[in-house]
């Protein structure tokens, strides 16, 4: 099924789940052939820093780092909102 997905995540490591959600996602996205942008905003645009996005969400999820890898392999993008990254 061809197509583009857009995810757009306000929310940074502050709260580790909402990241892990937009990414499982993402890449369930991916994997049904899709084009897939993460849009980040606000806090989220941190994730655009080496080694930020790391770390387990919950018990029993998998590990970010994996999840973000996982993404960018399959060609995925991440977006920074420039207003958002200037302002922080």
């Amino acid at each position: 099924m061809p197509g583009k997905a857009l995810i757009n995540l306000a929310t940074g490591m502050e709260d580790g789940e909402r990241v892990l959600v937009a990414f499982l996602v993402a890449t369930a996205a991916q994997t049904q052939g899709k084009e897939v942008v993460v849009w980040v905003t606000k806090e989220a645009v941190r994730l655009g820093l080496p080694g930020e996005m790391s770390g387990v969400a919950c018990t029993g999820c998998p590990p970010l780092e994996q999840l973000a890898k996982q993404f960018a392999d399959a060609g995925g993008e991440l977006w920074l909102c420039p207003i958002c990254l200037n302002s922080r």
